[in-house]
């Protein structure tokens, strides 16, 4: 069956902020609003398909890890009638997708639920688009190093087997301009997540990330903040190209912070990072960071990933989150959101959350915790 529909990607739990953010950046590049979407589980979105809307979120949409065009849909259950049902399918499509492709590859995701192995579900996949495509008179060859296209198989939400285009060529987890991540660094997308989540508005926030490790919240927020290109080196023009996002980030371990400043510069953010104890950053002293700056912010947001899970024993982890709780009271009129998986924040913190959500970035299971004043 024929499908044609836009497939914005996530991880779990993210598919608010990613229509959120997808709305926002149609309005200001296309001057419309997008369609409603669909929710595929609670990391994906599915929007009727539109050229333009397409290319706005391949372009800038930070939230996500891909953007895929879906193709054809079968509810086959075998690989034989899979075969046959996209063949058919292929050699009937004439919106031209392929135009322009030598080489594909095919990578499959989320089919334990087939009555084949993942291996076998590829090579089918990549028959059945290689054959119906000649039959077209298109003639394409499978390179899994080198290739123009990468087609994407998947279960949906409703158990068929979706086949489409990755426009994105592979998870965007990493934007290229973290070149030093540190340990367990933040991956970008998450950190885009969070600051959408916790209502970041540039125009009227500053942002302090007292625990910055790799620059991670930090970059993202002024990238954000701009609407830049997704990737590093994009030339692609920033949608609010005249926004001047203030950004604290401070760390104590000074390794830590020049790999920081280093990941700003090729990112071609500014972000003023301050060496130290997050007690150093008390509220007087990040007013007067913004007013050197020539800033004056009406409100403040603290978004921080804290050391958490495994990287932390039980007692070192109520110290530190304690801690952390003392200094946001400190800041008096600051929200705040922080992304933790460990079961001892929540009570080591010591204040009522306002929001808190399932959000992990890794194995371990985390939730994102918002707080107002």
């Amino acid at each position: 069956m024929i499908e044609d529909a836009l497939r914005i990607v996530g991880s779990a739990q993210t598919n608010r902020a990613m229509e959120a953010e997808l709305t926002r950046i149609v309005k200001k590049a296309l001057a419309r609003r997008p369609e409603s979407p669909r929710r595929d589980g609670t990391g994906q979105l599915v929007y009727p398909w539109d050229d333009q809307v397409a290319a706005a979120a391949l372009t800038y949409h930070r939230t996500s890890t891909r953007v895929v065009r879906d193709l054809y849909a079968s509810s086959a259950r075998r690989l034989e009638p899979l075969y046959d049902e996209l063949v058919e399918d292929a050699a009937g499509d004439g919106r031209g997708w392929h135009d322009g492709i030598a080489a594909i590859s095919v990578e499959v995701r989320r089919v334990a639920e087939f009555a084949a192995g993942e291996r076998q579900v590829v090579g089918t996949v990549k028959n059945a688009i290689v054959d119906g495509l000649a039959r077209r008179g298109r003639h394409v060859r499978v390179d899994a190093d080198h290739f123009d296209a990468l087609v994407v198989a998947r279960l949906d939400d409703r158990g068929r087997v979706l086949v489409g285009l990755d426009l994105t060529k592979g998870t965007r987890t990493r934007r290229g301009w973290r070149s030093e991540s540190g340990e367990a660094p933040l991956r970008e997308h998450m950190a885009a997540v969070m600051a959408i989540e916790a209502r970041y508005d540039p125009r009227r926030d500053l942002v302090v990330d007292p625990m910055c490790g790799a620059g991670t919240i930090a970059i993202e927020a002024a990238l954000a903040a701009r609407g830049a290109a997704v990737a590093a080196g994009d030339p692609a023009p920033s949608l609010w190209p005249d926004a001047r996002p203030m950004v604290i980030a401070g760390d104590r371990d000074l390794d830590v912070l020049v790999a920081a400043r280093h990941n700003a510069a090729r990112a071609g953010v500014d972000v003023m990072f301050h060496r130290g104890d997050m007690t150093a950053l008390d509220r007087d002293r990040l007013w007067a960071l913004a007013a050197d700056a020539g800033a004056v912010p009406e409100r403040g947001l603290v978004l921080c990933n804290p050391p958490w899970g495994e990287r932390l024993e039980l007692a070192d982890a109520r110290l530190l989150y304690g801690a952390l709780g003392d200094w946001w009271r400190s800041l008096r009129d600051f929200r705040a959101a922080f992304l933790v998986a460990n079961s001892a924040f929540e009570d080591a913190f010591g204040a009522r959350w306002a929001m808190k959500k399932p959000l992990s970035s890794g194995p371990l299971r985390g939730y994102l915790f918002v707080y107002e004043p």
